[in-house]
């Protein structure tokens, strides 16, 4: 269905265990052709954007975070972080729809450019409640909502010295 539609299939992670995965740039590249492989096979479509699990920076990826980085652009794939949370996952619990939609809309108030971070699981009830009225009020802001491509230019987060 989300190929039929039109939206853009991107990895994140096979099993989204951090420690696991983190633990080495080899654990890193097994994990992500390990959903390569299941969305490629499952879907026909070869996915060509990641996202890391926890954002590019993290706590667990520190030490190899660049050698990450630098070995998925080499393989052709393109990074994308967030600059703008639902903040759905910040709790175990359920985050009412209109705190969602406002921290969406609070978010975009301070981009130009948005790539929004929200949960697709199915615990997540109150993020789909809240996508028709956050769709709104982004438009209403002036936001026009595209796929993510690999000609987007990707919002990456970056160390700060």
């Amino acid at each position: 269905r989300i190929v039929a539609e039109g939206h853009t299939l991107a990895m994140h992670s096979y099993s989204h265990d951090y420690a696991k995965i983190y633990a080495s740039v080899e654990d890193y590249l097994s994990d992500m052709y390990q959903i390569f492989s299941f969305i490629k096979e499952t879907t026909g479509v070869t996915p060509t954007l990641f996202r890391f699990p926890g954002g590019s920076i993290n706590g667990y990826n520190h030490g190899i975070y660049q050698e990450l980085l630098s070995e998925m652009l080499r393989r052709g794939f393109v990074p994308f972080d967030w600059n703008i949370s639902s903040e759905d996952a910040a709790t175990n619990g359920l985050v009412p729809a209109e705190t969602l939609v406002n921290n969406v809309t609070r978010g975009a108030a301070k981009v130009q450019r948005g790539v929004i971070l929200m949960h697709d699981s199915a615990a997540k009830t109150t993020t789909v409640q809240a996508l028709a009225p956050m769709i709104d009020r982004l438009r209403e802001q002036g936001f026009e909502l595209k796929a993510l491509t690999p000609e987007v230019l990707p919002v990456l987060y970056s160390y700060r010295e």
